[in-house]
């Protein structure tokens, strides 16, 4: 056998071999892809059932404090009041947060899939820091106009004391919520679960693809 033959057999089996990786990379490049989109994607039935069980909720915060406010309930008109402005707030966030999920598996450019993924983490962190700020106001929707009247010092005193202690609660987890020191206690409480965790997976397999492109941008 002369030995161009010799090469060129070489060269194909080369190229034979080099096909075969570059399919194998293909194939795992794939196969992360639709792993990313299974992790996210199993966001999207606790965050549908929230709105679900969410609107009635609110419709009904909204009749509470309806009838509040016909009957003259001023302090319960207004600690519900703020609680339906959170609760919507909440509802159309979540509302959001199922669009970004549903954007990800539908999205092939991986910048776009980074930029819905850091959305949907931001808009996470920042309602669970707003749920936090409804908990002083569970303290006014049952004050009393007449009783404050006519009990100003004991009354007043006992009601102001447990708002201002609910207040500080929520102003302290407020405050020590960071998405940045996730080790914290407070964060792992708040930050982990059936809602937080698929987040965490799936940055963590977005990270695995981006290296495989700048790989293959090589």
């Amino acid at each position: 056998m002369h030995s161009n033959e010799l090469i060129n057999i070489w060269k194909s089996q080369d190229q034979k071999l080099d096909n075969i990786l570059s399919l194998n990379k293909e194939l795992v490049y794939d196969m992360t892809k639709n792993k990313l989109n299974t992790t996210i994607g199993m966001l999207k039935v606790p965050k549908s059932i929230v709105v679900l069980l969410g609107i009635p909720y609110t419709i009904f915060l909204y009749f509470i404090t309806f009838i509040a406010y016909k009957s003259g309930g001023y302090f319960v008109t207004f600690g519900f009041g703020m609680i339906c402005l959170i609760m919507n707030i909440t509802i159309i966030g979540y509302i959001y947060q199922l669009y970004l999920i549903n954007s990800v598996s539908k999205l092939q450019n991986i910048v776009e899939v980074q930029k819905k993924i850091s959305l949907l983490k931001i808009s996470s962190f920042n309602l669970a820091r707003l749920a936090i700020l409804q908990l002083p106001f569970w303290s006014i929707c049952w004050m009393s106009v007449e009783a404050l009247w006519n009990s100003p010092i004991i009354y007043g005193g006992i009601n102001l004391m447990v708002f201002l202690i609910l207040f500080y609660i929520a102003y302290w987890i407020y405050t020590n919520l960071s998405i940045e020191n996730k080790e914290s206690k407070v964060s792992k409480i708040f930050f982990s679960g059936i809602e937080w965790d698929p987040i965490v997976k799936s940055s963590d397999i977005l990270i695995q693809i981006i290296e495989m492109e700048n790989k293959k941008s090589k």
